[in-house]
């Protein structure tokens, strides 16, 4: 499943952050869930300050692809140990609001303001503000980001 596009939301008082429509009927599109309203996701420490947000089906790929890994057995352990810990499974409510833990969204540094980014196969979750001045920053100091991905992968 690809996710792509940029969605300015709000975190409530609750922690509570609503998955846009959209979103939601793409996920039960692509995997036939079309009968319940509820939806799981992992919810997990991402790099950079953010959260990264996986359906359930994307976070078993990504524990698979661990599985499968040929790496450092102690890195990939260590590695392990940290991101399915800082991990937490959520359900989305009848609404499509699911619960951020307390603790991840202190550890991201998130204010209610934040972006929810589709990047590939997963979401991002980050500060609004924060990622706006990252996105100007890069085009500035990177134009050629915005190149042709195919040409990219040609060079």
């Amino acid at each position: 499943m690809v996710f792509a596009g940029t969605h300015e939301h709000t975190i409530d008082s609750k922690n509570r952050l609503a998955i846009p429509a959209e979103i939601r009927a793409q996920i039960q599109s692509e995997t036939g869930e079309n009968r319940s309203p509820s939806l799981i996701f992992f919810v997990t420490l991402g790099e950079g300050q953010s959260l990264y947000l996986y359906t359930e089906q994307g976070f078993n790929e990504r524990a698979q692809e661990l599985l499968a890994a040929e790496t450092d057995p102690d890195q990939l352990l260590a590695y392990e140990r940290v991101w399915f810990s800082l991990s937490r499974r959520v359900e989305a409510d009848s609404s499509g609001r699911i619960t951020l833990p307390e603790p991840l969204i202190d550890r991201a540094n998130l204010d209610s303001e934040i972006v929810l980014l589709g990047v590939n196969d997963h979401l991002e979750i980050r500060d609004r503000t924060t990622w706006c001045t990252y996105v100007e920053q890069v085009l500035t100091e990177q134009p050629q980001i915005l190149m042709d991905p195919r040409r990219v992968m040609r060079n």
